[in-house]
């Protein structure tokens, strides 16, 4: 595995990320239409209440070791630790199977307590998938980490979509759509793309590891993975407040249902920083290990022109179509294009500072990342429930255009001081 990667290669490989990124973001535009259509706007409501509270609690599942892996992973690589990688590989696999079952168990039990309508039994159902997503969340970290990032990439964005629309479609053909059918459709690409996902990892470690015997610190990266499941875990609450809050308190008429096209479209350039990021984590640690501060501007150069010409097409797309985009799940939800346009330039905000809380992350400055991350999901919990009050489903657009834009800007701000700090020590 190349320690440092070609100025080529950091051009291309984003490419195709982005590409891969776009059929993935098609093959999921449809499924989410197909069941906006076929289902009631109640139980869409419940299907999208279920499903964002099962990709909240699976950031909580993956224990924050597949991001910790991302740091790691590398390390162990370039200094040849082959029991320790080893190790670390089976302790990853380990803790994501036994968190998410413990998890999915306490949130059953918390549901079951405060279930009060049929919406909720939905969520139990979907909490049954927790542990299959928690370990394909931290198996295809590992791919990112060992340099796989477009087989990755195929599995998160092409695999999983592709089998849930395959399903959803078999499901209205048969006509047994529902909202646990649904759930079940969603759930299925994680089950097709776990053994996959956990053979190519241990595949592909195989040869780093040479037959050593695995070596377990079991206590110290539990330690250190903590502080990457409090982000995680802060991160998704930021994501999915909205629409899990909506789902859990009283709201008018079909607001979750309204909100929810125009969250997924808003949030789609998201995916620019998703499919790229986790392709620049793994240089970024050896760029701060290896004190190569020259490359390191380099990536940062070209990451910023493919994400400033992403978010370019991205806002004019939504500006200019927006109403046409959310006419597709229905004509009764082109009402919500005020929400999708402040929804979309929050998001454009924080695609642009993505990598910010990675250089926290990667130079001990957690703290301070964390203490962002904790003020700022304060905030957007408080301002989703007032501005819910006042302005339906717009308020809640508009709190979280207002969170995430803070939250990216702060982030930036304090990943600028802290690199000033590491090249001056």
């Amino acid at each position: 595995m190349p320690s440092i990667p070609s100025p080529a290669e950091i051009r291309f490989i984003p490419l195709v990320l982005v590409c891969a990124n776009i059929v993935g973001i098609l093959l999921a535009y449809a499924a989410t239409i197909l069941l906006a259509r076929n289902l009631e706007p109640s139980e869409f409501e419940s299907y999208i209440g279920a499903i964002a509270t099962l990709g909240l609690l699976a950031s909580l599942g993956e224990g924050g070791i597949g991001k910790y892996s991302l740091k790691i992973v590398p390390q162990y690589v370039l200094q040849k630790e082959a029991g320790l990688l080893g190790g670390f590989l089976r302790f990853a696999l380990g803790s994501a199977i036994l968190l998410g079952i413990l998890l999915a168990g306490l949130a059953a039990i918390i549901e079951l307590a405060v279930q009060v309508e049929e919406r909720e039994k939905v969520v139990l159902e979907a909490l049954v998938y927790l542990p299959v997503m928690a370990v394909v969340g931290v198996a295809i970290d590992f791919l990112l980490a060992f340099r796989m990032p477009v087989f990755a990439t195929l599995l998160a964005r092409i695999v999983i979509p592709l089998t849930t629309l395959i399903c959803i479609g078999l499901t209205i053909q048969a006509e047994r759509l529902s909202p646990s059918t649904a759930v079940f459709a969603f759930g299925a690409g994680s089950l097709i793309c776990l053994p996959i996902a956990i053979g190519a990892n241990f595949t592909k470690s195989e040869p780093l590891t040479l037959d050593s015997r695995p070596i377990f610190l079991a206590g110290p990266w539990f330690l250190n993975s903590l502080s990457f499941l409090v982000f995680s875990f802060l991160t998704a609450w930021i994501f999915r407040a909205p629409l899990v809050i909506m789902h859990h308190i009283p709201h008018s008429g079909n607001e979750l249902a309204l909100l929810a096209p125009a969250l997924e479209t808003g949030c789609l350039v998201l995916l620019l920083a998703k499919s790229t990021d986790k392709y620049f984590q793994p240089m970024i640690s050896e760029y701060l290990t290896t004190n190569n501060w020259a490359e390191g501007r380099k990536m940062r150069w070209l990451r910023l022109q493919w994400i400033g010409f992403g978010i370019t097409g991205f806002l004019g797309l939504v500006f200019f179509f927006g109403r046409t985009i959310l006419g597709w799940y229905g004509d009764k939800y082109v009402v919500a294009y005020p929400s999708l346009c402040v929804i979309a330039i929050g998001s454009s905000i924080w695609t642009i500072c993505s990598l910010a809380p990675t250089y926290l992350q990667y130079t001990d400055a957690l703290r301070r990342l964390l203490g962002s991350l904790l003020g700022h999901a304060i905030l957007l919990t408080v301002l989703t429930v007032w501005l819910n009050r006042m302005f339906g489903t717009f308020g809640v657009a508009l709190a979280y255009a207002v969170s995430i834009s803070s939250l990216s800007l702060c982030n930036m701000w304090l990943a600028s001081g802290r690199l000033r700090e590491v090249r001056q020590a």
